[in-house]
């Protein structure tokens, strides 16, 4: 058997059936390197396996020898692959997103020419596939997702189901809100990665263009409601990016840090603050909007920074173990702050500050569905403000300006299990 942990570097062992005489094949020597999804060549020679940064999706499929040695390169997608299935001693199929980063789809590659090809051209999305012992069957489950945005009230009691709404887009997919005055932010797509559309009387906007620039982040508005600020990739790293709130004037900022998370504007709107990493390695960065050179406010994996609206406080999420991490929280200065012991899921956007800044609205909860919690910041207690039975994922939210409505995505993947036949 193969396996791997969840120590750093995502250690990866070889053992007999019964998880006796287990030896470490492999590494991986890259801060954020995970490996995951493996699985034995058919000749048992081989182990493939998915490889990369998995905060930027920036995977590729790897094999190494079943012995161990150096890892080979297979792939150059840079972005998410997964689940290698190997059909014979010289193809593997397995799921990827493409470089404008839509799907997964499912891909097929020769490891004789290193060619990859995509199988289907259809709109289903492959989110796992595994293969028979025999290799002559495939097992899928394949996604039709969709998602779109809601509004709940916050009460002095527990919302339910009930008090949810939907809110009407001309766009069919949305996620990720922000709101600024009368705008609604979020992302969308027409068939391709998510771009960045604007809503305000009635009418959408499309600002940035999945096609030709794909957005993983919602966008982080400045407190006037004139600027963005999003991540893009460039040179296979994540880079911050400001822009017009009608897209015009965009412009790359702090050069050297790569990006992880989302993002925040400063109360004043001369700061961007982002988690990422630079020559010294992971930290927290303040980001001058003059491009000047940007402060390290501490070291370590940080990500998904929120700035209170008095300008004090800066709550952000620390390294994650397995699928959650700690809330943790400095002041502008990089002093630490305690908070009570919250642990959320590394996927999506899970707490923002409501307009006055006395309280933190957080999503928590079991996978995939989450409910909404309300920290007060002086006394240091929470209260749940949702109690949904709505089994969606919610990755992202935001607060209404006067703080009485909590704007919010749910996605489905509306997945079925699929089982191929496969050609011999």
């Amino acid at each position: 058997m193969v396996y791997h942990t969840d120590a750093p570097g995502d250690p990866m062992f070889v053992a007999d059936r019964t998880g006796v005489g287990a030896k470490q094949i492999f590494v991986d020597p890259i801060v954020g390197g995970h490996n995951h999804h493996q699985a034995w060549s058919p000749d048992g020679r081989w182990i493939y396996f998915a490889r990369g940064i998995q905060d930027t999706w920036q995977m590729d499929l790897w094999r190494i020898a079943a012995n161990g040695g150096q890892p080979e390169r297979l792939t150059y997608h840079n972005t998410y692959v997964g689940f290698p299935t190997p059909t014979d001693d010289r193809h593997v199929l397995y799921i990827a997103k493409d470089h404008e980063g839509s799907g997964p789809w499912l891909w097929a590659l020769d490891t004789n020419s290193r060619a990859t090809r995509r199988v289907a051209y259809g709109t289903e999305q492959y989110l796992s596939i595994a293969g028979s012992a025999d290799h002559r069957r495939l097992v899928a489950s394949v996604a039709n997702p969709t998602a779109s945005l809601w509004t709940v009230p916050i009460l002095d009691h527990p919302a339910e189901d009930g008090d949810a709404k939907p809110i009407v887009l001309p766009t069919v997919r949305a996620l990720a809100p922000r709101l600024a005055g009368q705008s609604l932010f979020y992302l969308s797509s027409q068939g391709t990665g998510d771009g960045l559309w604007r809503f305000e009387d009635g009418k959408a906007v499309e600002i940035l263009k999945g096609s030709d620039e794909a957005l993983f982040e919602p966008p982080a508005v400045s407190a006037d409601g004139h600027q963005l600020a999003v991540i893009l990739r460039r040179d296979g790293k994540l880079r911050l990016h400001v822009l017009s709130a009608d897209g015009g004037d965009l412009q790359s900022l702090a050069g050297p840090i790569d990006v992880r998370g989302s993002v925040c504007w400063s109360p004043d709107s001369k700061w961007i603050i982002a988690g990422g990493i630079d020559d010294r390695g992971p930290g927290l960065f303040k980001i001058p909007l003059n491009h000047g050179t940007p402060v390290r406010l501490i070291a370590g994996t940080a990500r998904d920074p929120v700035w209170s609206p008095s300008g004090d406080l800066i709550v952000y999420t620390g390294a994650n173990v397995s699928v959650d991490a700690p809330l943790l929280a400095i002041r502008a200065d990089g002093t630490n702050v305690e908070l009570p012991v919250i642990r959320l899921r590394v996927e999506g956007n899970r707490y923002r500050f409501v307009p006055n800044g006395l309280a933190l609205v957080y999503a928590q909860g079991p996978f995939p569905a989450q409910d909404f919690w309300l920290l007060d910041m002086a006394t240091k207690k929470s209260r749940q403000l949702s109690h949904f039975n709505n089994s969606a994922a919610t990755q992202s939210f935001d607060v209404t300006a006067d703080g009485k409505q909590i704007v919010f995505d749910r996605v489905r993947e509306n997945s079925d299990i699929v089982l191929i036949d496969l050609a011999r």
